[in-house]
């Protein structure tokens, strides 16, 4: 039997606790995951609502890296056509 996988994407508990009991009540294995793709434990997201996510550093650094790179790509492209348009 092959496996289907459903995705839905909100911001409101509420309505993720919602999708989650319709799509159980028809039959369906369900479960709710962060931004990371982690497992959220729907019984504290009952009672607690909102949970931070945690980050970490790599993820933090991602877009001032691809910048930095950007712009450093840049430069050196430049100063390559300017070595050969000066020879």
């Amino acid at each position: 039997m092959p496996a289907w996988i459903i995705k839905s994407q909100t911001d409101d508990p509420d309505r993720a606790l919602e999708i989650i009991a319709d799509q159980r009540s028809r039959g369906y294995n369900a479960w709710i995951e962060d931004e990371n793709g982690v497992a959220v434990d729907e019984e504290s997201l009952r009672i607690n609502g909102r949970t931070p996510i945690k980050r970490i550093l790599t993820e933090g650094l991602t877009g001032p890296l691809v910048l930095v790179a950007s712009v450093v790509t840049g430069f050196v492209f430049l100063y390559l056509i300017g070595l050969l348009v000066d020879s």
